[in-house]
């Protein structure tokens, strides 16, 4: 099911990694978003590793891991709605000091020994919700920064480096967590969300089209219901939501089940987990600056389909290699070759679906259909991780991982036979030849 169509660009103008230098205020962005992530990936593991300390549950962290994604699916169409005609650049800057107030609260309860599982969870709820504002803001000002002709160049670019920064965020976050512990870690974090609302203000942004509104209720539902007329009408966008919500639904296992997975199948602790996160990050990085050369030979469908592939492989197989894991050298390089692998697959995918969405969608209706597009996509998340929930307390994380897998095959099978990216795909090859 692999489709290439060889040479399906050859008749458009070349660009290159180096055009994209020229978007200073794309690059500005782009720089506050990688502190972010340098932060985040720090957090990412001190944070996994504090549910499972306070807990000792692999239902736990399941649980917290979907009730993170609660507001996502809940309050982001509606914040998509919202955004629309507000000062973007505000919204972006509020809420990254939001969220560093609040990682700071929980770094000093934790640090002061009085953090408890209920209040992850608060923190969690309101970290979320003030980043299903962020996030269509963030996405509603990148046409208004980047040149359309740029999109796959600099998307890439951004994804590349995000990358790499998240490799060397994960792969210091053990050394730092042994330096300065685990609130010394989530206090960097709260310094990144600062340093990246700072950068944030000096972003200038032409043609940003602010409107002054008054909330009503009926008009504020009547402009969510022609966001979702409009969503519904395209083909491709339609696809890319059910795709965003496979994708998010099958990594829930791996993503909300990585520190029972170190413990009870890969028999490691905290270095386990950052040398799956570092290659993960490696092969995203492969993947990201690959694309743009990979996309030339192989078509929309084809990607789609290797990325789906790669996600059931990788469950099956490393429950598979179970035996392997008596060797502490041999079990880091049968998680770090699989994770690497994963890592590739998932950024070909994001990739794909990322600049298509980018394209087809009408600039003035981006921020309602990212919006709609999130909160379908991780609708599934909590679904999936109160099932997850329900299942780590009966059966292993073994069980769950091959499961998963099987799953994924079938769902891969199914997306295959959408003729969705098919029609984008024929679309590209008449743009190309005219």
């Amino acid at each position: 099911m692999i489709h290439v169509t060889k040479g399906r660009h050859r008749m458009e103008k070349q660009h290159s990694y180096k055009d994209v230098l020229s978007q200073k205020e794309y690059l500005k962005m782009m720089l506050a978003a990688l502190i972010n992530r340098f932060g985040d990936s720090i957090d990412a593991i001190a944070s996994t590793w504090i549910v499972y300390q306070l807990t000792n549950s692999a239902a736990w962290s399941a649980l917290i891991f979907g009730i993170n994604n609660l507001p996502t699916v809940l309050i982001t169409p509606f914040a998509g709605t919202w955004v629309e005609g507000r000062n973007k650049k505000i919204i972006m800057i509020v809420t990254d000091i939001i969220r560093a107030i609040v990682v700071a609260m929980v770094a000093s309860l934790f640090l002061a020994g009085l953090l408890r599982p209920w209040m992850l969870l608060v923190s969690n709820i309101l970290i979320s919700t003030v980043e299903a504002f962020r996030g269509p803001a963030d996405t509603a000002l990148t046409p208004k920064v980047l040149d359309e002709e740029l999109y796959e160049y600099g998307m890439s670019l951004h994804s590349s480096l995000s990358q790499i920064v998240q490799l060397v965020g994960m792969g210091c976050a053990a050394g730092i967590i042994a330096l300065i512990g685990i609130s010394g870690a989530l206090y960097i974090d709260m310094g990144t969300f600062i340093i990246s609302s700072i950068i944030i203000l000096f972003v200038n942004i032409k043609n940003d089209e602010l409107v002054k509104k008054t909330f009503h209720i009926s008009g504020y539902v009547e402009d969510f219901k022609d966001g979702i007329r409009y969503v519904s009408k395209e083909n491709v966008i339609v696809f890319f939501l059910l795709y965003t919500v496979f994708i998010n639904a099958i990594l829930v296992p791996i993503n909300g089940l990585q520190a029972p997975l170190a413990d009870t199948v890969l028999h490691n602790g905290v270095e386990i987990l950052s040398i799956l996160s570092v290659s993960v990050s490696l092969g995203m990085l492969s993947g990201s600056i690959t694309y743009p050369h990979i996309s030339k030979f192989v078509s929309n469908k084809g990607i789609n389909v290797i990325n789906g592939l790669i996600i059931g492989l990788f469950y099956i197989l490393i429950i598979c290699a179970k035996p392997l894991y008596s060797n502490s050298l041999t079990t880091c390089l049968v998680v770090a070759i699989l994770s690497f692998v994963l890592g590739l697959g998932v950024a070909y995918g994001n990739c794909m679906m990322n600049i298509v969405f980018m394209k087809k969608v009408d600039k003035k209706y981006i921020a309602r259909a990212v919006a709609i597009a999130t909160s379908v996509g991780v609708a599934a998340m909590p679904v999936v991780s109160f099932c997850i929930s329900v299942l780590a307390s009966v059966v292993n994380v073994e069980v769950i991982f091959i499961v998963a897998g099987l799953l994924d095959f079938v769902v891969v099978y199914c997306l295959s036979k959408n003729n969705a990216l098919d029609e984008d795909d024929a679309e590209e090859i008449l743009l190309a030849n005219d």
